[in-house]
């Protein structure tokens, strides 16, 4: 008995509508090849919900192989050979181990790999393989997705590194894909709906200290290039950028991230002044994107960096 392909899981992120991982799809169908074996070296839930939807096609298109799809197993698709064959997902944080476990097991890709807990700044000097994280591991396709951005929190003063670490795991002719978010200004006076956004920033960040965290510390996209061209056999084949159109809604949630930390704040008088700090901002931002077009404001932007290992490099 034939069937149709099943509909989009609204658990799942496709590539399709995510630009970010859009970008990374075709430039991987340029390449020709599947993603195969698949390293997420920094996950989250969004990033896992887009592995499962690779892992999820892959067993769509074999069902269409099989014939299960009414129409003799042909597919109309470019990209239809776009597949994740295995994956290991690693994460510093006990916490979104655990979200990500529950996570894949909710999405049914468990079987399909596993989720680490450990931190790339353990390397292989003075280290056993098994204390060193993914010791002797290689991939096809190796994911950062907002992993450099990230380390400050985990592994400061790593980040000049982690490109060299994660090329040792990357199989020569494999791809590492780098999703960051460029650097938000201190200030922006030319603009003073976007210079709202350079004022959220400043206040979710001083509340993450105050609170005695760190905060994340984002890195310039020529940074990101600079450093992957410094690795021997990496080559940087690609480079994107995805301009960032910031609604009420996404401003107002950097502002609960600095409204989450202010019962750890020194004094409850500092937190009361810096809450009504937060709350003028919630009132500016809504003021600002109400005079924005459509009702966002346009400030800065993500990239995707695409690097390739050289199949020189193979031992």
């Amino acid at each position: 008995m034939s069937s149709s392909p099943p509909p989009k899981s609204k658990n799942l992120v496709y590539g399709s509508d995510d630009k970010l991982f859009g970008c990374i799809e075709r430039n991987q169908a340029q390449s020709g090849k599947s993603f195969g074996k698949f390293l997420d070296a920094g996950t989250g839930s969004h990033s896992l919900r887009w592995i499962a939807s690779l892992i999820v096609g892959k067993e769509n298109k074999q069902d269409n192989k099989d014939g299960n799809n009414g129409n003799g197993g042909s597919t109309d698709d470019p990209m239809s050979f776009l597949n994740i064959e295995e994956y290991t997902a690693i994460t510093a944080d006990e916490g979104m181990k655990q979200t990500v476990l529950k996570e894949a097991q909710e999405l049914g890709i468990e079987k399909y790999g596993r989720i680490l807990i450990g931190n790339w700044q353990t390397t292989s000097t003075g280290s056993s393989s098994s204390t060193e994280l993914c010791h002797g591991e290689m991939y096809d396709t190796i994911l950062a997705d907002y992993l450099v951005g990230a380390m400050d929190g985990f592994s400061p003063y790593y980040q000049d590194m982690i490109f060299p670490r994660l090329n040792q795991h990357l199989k020569p002719g494999g791809r590492l894909y780098v999703i960051g978010l460029n650097p938000i200004p201190h200030r922006d006076d030319s603009d003073a709906n976007a210079n709202i956004i350079c004022k959220v920033a400043r206040v979710r960040d001083a509340c993450i200290l105050l609170a005695g965290h760190r905060c994340y510390r984002e890195y310039p996209v020529e940074w990101i290039e600079r450093h992957l061209e410094k690795v021997p056999g990496l080559k940087v084949v690609q480079s994107s950028r995805f301009p960032i159109m910031y609604s009420h809604t996404a401003i107002v949630r950097q502002l609960n991230v600095a409204r989450s930390k202010l019962p750890l704040f020194p004094s409850r008088a500092l937190a009361k002044e810096m809450g009504e700090v937060i709350d003028d901002l919630e009132r500016q931002s809504l003021e600002a994107t109400a005079r924005s077009p459509n009702g966002r404001i346009r400030f800065g932007f993500d990239y995707v960096v695409t690097a390739e290992k050289s199949l020189e490099m193979e031992r």
